[in-house]
């Protein structure tokens, strides 16, 4: 049977429709693909700055235990130099009472002031020591300030941030606390959890064990 002109054009207008249908779904399914490419990456950079951290918090330990061990050694100095101040008095005393030999006395004397001025700059290289690990861990916490300023300007992540540091928060208090809409944080939430990164109990959301 044949179509009438009428049928055709109708014919024609449907197909016109179908194609723009195919073509937006396209668009969208190249839209999707982008999107979670941008989230694998995201997601490694995330990995990264965890096992940075990780390895930060591990040197900053080690650095601790350093840092006590240098404190115990200063401890340790300034006892001796104490014991050496109290031995050069009593040899000082001694000269005066004595009054004998006092060429060796003030030779033993000088060995022992020489002995209190390389503690004395022992415990300048200590000090400085512990300010270089100060300012060493200072440009790690400046560095991780910096990176954290990046990822919260994208809601999603501004959320695993605000989860991280608060502990866990409902529906209700994300959506006012970031000003949007529930069905667009479910969004972000569903997301966060599709990535391992959050867990949902009720209405709790939480960040996931191994990223507290």
């Amino acid at each position: 049977m044949s179509l009438t002109e009428s049928q055709k054009k109708v014919l024609e207008r449907l197909n016109n429709q179908v194609q723009e249908l195919s073509d937006q779904l396209k668009n969208k399914e190249e839209e999707i693909q982008e999107k979670e490419r941008k989230i694998k990456e995201l997601q490694q950079t995330i990995n990264d700055e965890t096992q940075t951290k990780e390895e930060l918090k591990s040197k900053i330990e080690e650095k601790t235990h350093t840092l006590d061990e240098k404190v115990k050694e200063i401890g340790q100095l300034e006892n001796k130099i104490r014991e050496l101040e109290d031995q050069t008095k009593e040899l000082e005393k001694k000269i005066k009472e004595l009054n004998e030999g006092n060429k060796k006395r003030a030779e033993e004397l000088s060995q022992k002031e020489e002995r209190i001025k390389k503690f004395e700059e022992k415990i300048s290289e200590k000090e400085t020591k512990i300010e270089e690990l100060e300012s060493e861990l200072n440009h790690f916490e400046e560095r991780e300030k910096k990176t954290r300023e990046i990822f919260e300007k994208d809601p999603k992540y501004r959320i695993f941030f605000i989860l991280r540091d608060s502990g866990s928060r409902s529906f209700e208090e994300l959506s006012k606390t970031l000003g949007i809409a529930i069905v667009q944080l479910k969004t972000y939430i569903s997301d966060l959890k599709s990535h391992g990164l959050v867990d949902i109990k009720g209405e709790e959301i939480e960040v996931s064990p191994q990223y507290k």
